[in-house]
């Protein structure tokens, strides 16, 4: 019966919105809006945002994973759902390491740059940055995609909407 899997679909769907919501926010309205303004603004408030969304981010992102597995540990014996959930979890745990091991350590580095006077190649690194982003981003969203997927064929399975 679909009921039985309701509170971990329902949270499953609700992070991992979420996040894609906020990377896509992030990447399409705060990126932009960074490289129009002067350098110092620039990285002034970059550094200020990554200081509060460090547990933020993290936390939603390490509750998605969590939801998303019990989800899929759940819906183990069908098949197509498992799947679509399965590759939604792998999709969120990547996001996960690319922040971790590509993003996070540019912050820190970033952390440690004079505002008024960065490195020369403040550029270079910010770009390297903004791929980490746009691969997190894009493997966001594309889990929500799959985790929509298998709501749908989760619906068409049980024969009614849960």
């Amino acid at each position: 019966h679909p009921m039985k899997f309701q509170p971990f679909r329902i949270l499953s769907l609700f992070l991992t919105g979420l996040i894609a919501g906020t990377f896509f926010y992030g990447t399409f309205a705060v990126l932009p809006t960074f490289y129009n303004v002067p350098s110092e603004i620039h990285l002034g408030f970059r550094t200020v945002l990554m200081n509060n969304n460090r547990l933020l981010v993290m936390a939603l992102v390490l509750a998605g994973i969590s939801a998303v597995a019990i989800y899929t540990w759940q819906v183990r014996q069908i098949k197509v759902v498992r799947a679509f959930c399965l590759t939604a979890l792998v999709l969120t745990l990547f996001s996960l390491l690319i922040t971790r091991f590509g993003s996070v350590p540019i912050n820190m580095q970033i952390k440690t740059w004079n505002v008024l006077s960065p490195p020369s190649d403040w550029l270079v690194t910010l770009e390297r940055w903004d791929l980490y982003n746009a691969m997190r981003t894009v493997a966001s969203i594309v889990s929500f995609g799959f985790l929509l997927l298998a709501d749908n064929w989760l619906k068409k399975d049980m024969g009614k909407t849960p």
